[in-house]
């Protein structure tokens, strides 16, 4: 049987707009899309693990075809942009560049990593403490 454990956890405005948007767009309430966004990482974390720890030949040979394949995939890419007007490939450019900024803009100021964690701090009083008229 599955073992359950509650996390409780804090967001800042931001981050639950993001969650309301996934709940609206997607379908997933707050806890499917948490849990896939764990795994996610989780996933892609062992995955880049595993790819820089292995020293197998199987690896640098999947590496030497994806390389292979990156060079073929870049002329078929410039034989099919000399079809297209300059002018047009710039004006489709600035966009996607434009698009691709602001999401990475946004992601920057949502996830933000430098966080004071604790209490606040709390000023103290100036002066000499009172009696609390203990003897």
């Amino acid at each position: 049987m599955t073992e359950w454990h509650t996390i409780p956890a804090k967001f800042t405005s931001d981050e639950k707009r993001i969650l309301d948007k996934l709940r609206d767009v997607y379908g997933l309430n707050y806890n499917q899309s948490l849990k896939g966004g764990v795994e996610l990482l989780a996933r892609l974390i062992a995955i880049a693990e595993f790819y820089v720890t292995s020293d197998s030949e199987t690896i640098k040979k999947i590496s030497t075809a994806g390389n292979k394949h990156t060079k073929s995939l870049e002329t078929e890419i410039n034989e099919a942009l000399s079809t297209i007007p300059i002018q047009e490939q710039e004006a489709q450019f600035e966009k996607l560049a434009y698009g691709i900024a602001k999401i990475f803009s946004q992601a920057d100021n949502i996830f933000v990593k430098n966080r004071k964690r604790g209490r606040k701090s709390m000023k103290r009083k100036r002066g000499r403490p009172k009696d609390a008229g203990i003897v």
